[in-house]
């Protein structure tokens, strides 16, 4: 697998025109370096994209504090999957609740196709990846991030100082030191942890920034089949990526609420609050997350929280 991947990543090097000189101890590193220089970002503007599943009421709840809690917010794209009508009238109605702002819903045919031309229609240089049991529990301005240089540095916006607790490993978890760059940011090291954990994880699709083009050339080099197989292949590019810097805000901005699962490649720790058929009968009786009461938790506390819900028309 990794003489697979460095054939792909010099065929594409071959394709713009790149001379190869591995010099180091690691020559695929050393490589992969060199070619930085074509993924380096031409302006400095965002796309957001966010994977769903059978979960209108959670995309909902996210994409509500969204747009209220984002400042500079840019377009978000949607790739979701259905698996039966009674879901597809669902994701229906929030393109109508959604329908005057920057949404575009791309529903699901072909997983890794569908992903690969949402990246590559897109103008903006930088992504962001999120899924869609995650809400923003603090106030962010995209405009924070616009001086992050993601070839060096990965933005993770499900880190922060509070994130000292593992629900899905069961575990607690060493904090790396905090550096603070700005106002508002956090620079840490994705190799500082000597274990594994959530700080040492500078690959994900739960609130991480990338250059587009890098991820673009990731993705094409890499069998999935939905989220979490995408995650867990694109962990083949570990070692280009240990060394760079993580990049945060003082608290985790975008807690994922562990309520439910609709992942079927893997296991996940869950608390089962609702079952998916529970919130879809909530959704049709009008209902939406009252995502208002996460603002401010800690992650550990966000996480684990049972949803309230309030009828659709008290907000947005």
């Amino acid at each position: 697998m990794k003489m697979y991947i460095k054939n792909k990543i010099l065929f594409f090097l071959d394709k713009k025109g790149f001379q190869r000189k591995p010099i180091g101890e690691d020559p695929k590193v050393t490589l992969y370096n060199q070619m930085k220089s074509v993924f380096i970002p031409q302006n400095d503007k965002i796309v957001s994209i966010i994977f769903s599943k059978d979960r209108a009421m959670q995309l909902d709840g996210f994409l509500a504090s969204y747009f209220d809690n984002v400042k500079n917010y840019s377009e978000i794209k949607v790739l979701f999957h259905v698996s039966n009508e009674a879901h597809k009238k669902s994701y229906d109605d929030l393109q109508k609740i959604y329908a005057d702002f920057p949404v575009e819903f791309i529903q699901e045919t072909n997983f890794r196709n569908n992903l690969i031309d949402a990246i590559e229609k897109a103008t903006e240089d930088r992504v962001i990846f999120y899924v869609d049991d995650m809400l923003f529990s603090q106030k962010i301005d995209y405009n924070w991030l616009k001086i992050v240089d993601p070839l060096n540095d990965i933005v993770c916006l499900s880190r922060g100082k509070d994130l000292n607790y593992s629900t899905v490993l069961a575990k607690r978890l060493e904090v790396p030191f905090l550096n603070k760059i700005s106002e508002n940011l956090y620079q840490f090291k994705w190799n500082e942890i000597g274990e594994f954990s959530d700080w040492a994880y500078p690959i994900g699709v739960s609130g991480y920034m990338y250059s587009r083009l890098e991820i673009l050339a990731m993705i094409k080099a890499t069998n999935f089949k939905a989220p979490n197989s995408l995650e867990h292949n694109l962990q083949q590019f570990l070692p280009y990526f240990t060394m760079r810097g993580g990049i945060c805000l003082e608290y985790v901005a975008t807690p994922c609420v562990h309520t439910n699962l609709t992942q079927t490649e893997g296991y996940n720790n869950i608390l089962g609050h609702y079952s998916l058929e529970e919130l879809l009968d909530l959704w049709n009786m009008n209902k939406r997350i009252n995502y208002s009461e996460f603002m401010g938790l800690v992650v550990s506390d966000a996480e684990v929280k049972k949803y309230n819900f309030i009828t659709r028309k008290d907000q947005l």
